[in-house]
């Protein structure tokens, strides 16, 4: 009759990831577009305003969760714009990632927008 053991595996797994310094820009980017915007008194300009709170708040949790580290996974960070719905708000991503290294990536590789 054989004994049961019990055996430690290891693996290791590859994850895409940027610079938590790139986050960082990212997350100062959506701060100065939030600060940049006021409420509006017409749904569309209000819903624009949520969302860019939203994705700050995303990024901001993010970033301190992870910010010990040296790297942030990609996958992570693209989750925070999982709050936009609609291609004509593509360009709140758009704003957040400009002069960043994820102006290089593809926002749909990591997102779906409808109209």
């Amino acid at each position: 009759m054989q004994n049961f053991k019990t055996i430690t595996k290891k693996t290791t797994e590859k994850i895409y990831s940027v610079h938590a310094d790139a986050v960082h820009a990212v997350m100062e980017n959506a701060q100065k577009i939030v600060a940049n915007l006021c409420l509006d008194y017409d749904s569309t300009g209000s819903s624009y305003y949520v969302n860019a709170t939203k994705i700050l708040a995303n990024l901001t949790e993010n970033y301190y969760a992870y910010c010990d580290d040296e790297f942030i996974s990609v996958a992570e960070v693209m989750e925070s714009f999982n709050v936009l719905t609609y291609y004509d708000e593509k360009h709140l991503y758009d704003d957040c990632v400009a002069n960043t290294a994820f102006e290089k990536l593809d926002f749909y590789d990591y997102c779906s927008l409808h109209n």
